[in-house]
This record gives structure tokens, sequence and C-alpha cells, in this order.
């Protein structure tokens, strides 16, 4: 019997299964766009989150583990934040009501990561979250891990420093706040994206604002019916 004939077979044929796997993915991924009316795939099955360790507000460990084995809605948060962040908060408190009263589609759990750590102490991030639903989880911790983390969701953000005499100071997230900055106080210009993530803990995808959650709910559950 040839072995290494039958063994150069196997290969290729292996080749072709990754091949049309693979092909099929897209064609899904590509078929299911078309349907959504809120959301975009940015699904990238060879891209993980990268490893990181924060905490929740309970102060417990918080990692790339807590988001995987079920679905989850990432969004990224400040708590002196005077618009954007309640808003986002309220509309995944009301698609959680819908989809509860939907009875069709398990809620994702929603994780919400501070952008302000050094304001948003676990503490204050459980007042605050729970404010808008008990189930609802604050993520805080480094400021290292957290940028480490937002890197791949393509969020954004910067500080803005106000003088008493109006002038403006924009601080990149690389950049360090100096010493003042607490006492004169700062607001945070950021991206307001939602992310969805699968149970594999990997984005699958995004809701740009303004957030609309009846459309939410039927993207989200056209998603998941067809993992």
């Amino acid at each position: 019997m040839n072995y290494k004939l039958l063994s150069g077979i196997g290969v290729v044929a292996l080749a072709v299964v990754s091949f049309y796997l693979v092909n099929v993915d897209k064609d899904y991924r590509a078929i299911l766009s078309q349907q959504l009316k809120v959301s975009h795939i940015i699904y990238n099955p060879d891209k993980e989150l990268p490893k990181f360790s924060l905490l929740d507000y309970d102060n417990q460990a918080f990692n790339n583990e807590h988001l995987k084995g079920d679905w989850s809605l990432v969004l990224f948060i400040y708590t002196h934040c005077p618009d954007i962040c309640p808003t986002e908060l309220m509309d995944m408190a009301s698609l959680k009501r819908l989809m509860e009263e939907d009875k069709t589609a398990k809620m994702p759990k929603v994780v919400a990561i501070t952008f302000d750590p050094l304001r948003d102490t676990p503490k204050v991030l459980k007042t605050y979250i729970s404010y808008f639903d008990k189930d609802f989880i604050g993520v805080s911790g480094e400021q290292a891990q957290i940028d480490r983390l937002i890197k791949p969701f393509g969020a954004y953000y910067e500080r803005v420093i106000v003088a008493e005499n109006g002038k403006q100071t924009i601080l990149k997230a690389s950049e360090k706040l100096p010493e003042n900055a607490l006492k004169e106080g700062y607001v945070i210009n950021h991206t307001a994206w939602i992310y969805l993530l699968n149970p594999e803990g990997k984005i699958f995808a995004g809701f740009p604002s303004p957030h609309k959650p009846k459309e939410m709910m039927q993207d989200i559950k056209l998603i998941m019916g067809h993992f």
C-alpha cells in the first residue's frame, strides 16, 4: 500500500474541506449582513481579544473568560458623561425589557467598561450601573489594561481639560493626566458603539449610535439564531 500517496491525498482533502468551510462562513456572513437593520458584522474568526485582567464592580477579577460561554453586549462608558453614556445604558435597559417580553431569545449579558478608572472605581460603578439595571456588569481596573482591551474594538477616546480661563487641553488616550486634572475636572470625548460578542468571546457585530432597541433586538435574535 502506498502510504505516502494516501497521506498526500489526506492533506489535499483537508485543505479542500478547510477552503470550503471558510468560504461557506464568508457567504453566511454576507447573507446575514443583508438582513440586519442597525448592526454591522465585524467578525474575524482569527482575531482574539488580547489577554486582559480587570475588576468588576464587586471588586472581583474580570478577564477574557468572563466574556465566554454566553453572548455579551459590551459598551465603553464613563460615569461623568452628561448624555451619551446614560442614554446608551437606558437603551440597554429598554432592549432587555423588550427581549424579556418577547420571550423568544435570551438577553445577552451587558458589560459596561469604563474609559475613566481614575474616577470610576468599582464602588462608583456599582452605584451608577445598578441604577439602570441590577444585572448589568460594570468593569474598571488599570488604565493600561483598559486601553489594551479597547484597541481591537476600534473604540476611541480623548480627555478634554477645561481650565478656569476656559482654555481647553485635549489629551489622547496614551497621554498622562496632569496632577490638577481631577481638581479642574475633565470630560471625555469618545465613540459610542455597542458591540455584540459571541460565546467564544470574539467580537461579532457592532451597533453604531443612535441605538434603537427594537431594531437591535431583531438583529440580535437573527444573529444568535444563525450562529
